[in-house]
């Protein structure tokens, strides 16, 4: 019998990331929080793979300390978008990139990005405390 009612309704997957992981497409809908005191990376699935709808989220749970967490894509897949700051409302975006980081020294806890692929790319919006706390890199 399947729950119904308020308690269950839009009941979210939570993932902690303390160290690097290559993401699976069964983890579609998933939103990984960041927290660890060295780099790691995250390899998206494949946009091939994922396919149209694949969707998940990223939130630093912890400050980076001394390194950089980094989201990249697999291969040569591309991620798209805008990153939007609250130090002045200023917005960056960047197309073709290869990854997005959340830089030592300027994440902060909250910062955060949703990526949801439409089968050919990747496209993120992100958010953020400092105009320098996401860069969307090479």
């Amino acid at each position: 019998m399947a729950k119904l009612g308020r308690y269950s309704a839009d009941r979210k997957k939570i993932e902690d990331l303390t160290a690097t992981k290559t993401v699976e497409v069964a983890e579609c809908g998933t939103i990984f929080t960041l927290n660890s005191a060295t780099e790691f990376t995250v390899t998206l699935p494949s946009v091939a793979s994922a396919g149209k709808g694949w969707w998940c989220k990223f939130i630093v749970k912890a400050a980076p300390a001394a390194a950089d967490y980094i989201v990249t894509a697999a291969g040569s897949d591309t991620i798209v978008g805008v990153i939007v700051t609250g130090a002045d409302g200023a917005a960056t975006d960047q197309a073709g990139t290869g990854q997005v980081e959340f830089k030592d020294g300027a994440a902060v806890e909250g910062d955060q990005l949703e990526l949801v692929c439409d089968g050919v790319k990747w496209y993120v919006v992100g958010h953020c405390n400092a105009a320098t706390g996401i860069d969307m890199g090479a």
